[in-house]
């Protein structure tokens, strides 16, 4: 744990930057968020990968359907 503080002057305001914080609460505040963008990373890939099977299913039961309206025209 290191403790330094820079002075700056800005606009005629002393601004006084402390630098104290601990490199475990960075580490871990850096681990919580990689941990949420990877969940949220893979609820989207999940959520995309189903909607395709859905599109794909739907698909192939419009092909299957309009074989199936084709044939009964072609025998009237």
């Amino acid at each position: 744990m290191l403790n330094t503080t820079k002075k700056f002057k800005w606009d005629g305001v002393d601004i006084v930057l402390k630098s104290g914080r601990r490199t475990g609460f960075t580490v871990i505040d850096s681990l919580i968020g990689l941990t949420i963008i990877c969940s949220f990373s893979l609820f989207y890939i999940q959520t995309i990968h189903q909607m395709n099977q859905n599109i794909e299913s739907q698909e192939q039961v419009m092909v299957d359907e309009r074989e199936k309206y084709e044939s009964e025209i072609l025998n009237q």
